[in-house]
């Protein structure tokens, strides 16, 4: 008999557990903040620096207000066909959600390979230069599938 009645407890408890985690789950901030661009006349050179490519942009999210100072440059990926760089945003809210975007600039290729960026060279492409540009001492190849999503 006092088999079953802690049996039924633990029973209840476990039924209240789940209705809590269920009210806290409901109640939990699953949006993605949203970016939010300004017109920015910009070429992208040499010279151009994370500061640069972030002006012009805020991140707002409805729970926890402006995340514009919490806005990353994730990779910047050169087109050399189309002279232009393509940059990759990324910002998280509090809870962890997370937005990325994208924005197209041109970009002054000659004076990025007058620089003495190496590029390593890829393999199954018509075009065989795709360099990833970081900021630091950095430089790596991209694929040419994300140079030219046009993202």
């Amino acid at each position: 008999m006092k088999g079953n009645i802690l049996g039924i407890i633990f029973t209840i408890l476990s039924g209240v557990l789940i209705a809590l985690i269920v009210v806290a789950y409901g109640r939990s901030d699953r949006t993605e903040p949203e970016f939010r661009f300004s017109a920015l006349d910009l070429v992208y050179d040499s010279s151009t620096t994370e500061d640069d490519l972030i002006s012009g942009i805020n991140a707002y999210d409805t729970k926890d207000g402006d995340l514009t100072g919490r806005i990353v440059v994730e990779k910047v990926v050169l087109n050399k066909e189309q002279e232009t760089a393509v940059v990759y945003y990324a910002v998280a809210d509090y809870s962890g959600n997370v937005a990325k975007q994208s924005r197209v600039f041109p970009a002054d290729i000659e004076d990025i390979e007058n620089q003495n960026i190496e590029f390593e060279e890829i393999e199954d492409t018509e075009e065989t230069e795709y360099p990833r540009l970081s900021f630091g001492d950095e430089v790596s190849a991209e694929s040419s599938a994300e140079s030219g999503s046009g993202e």
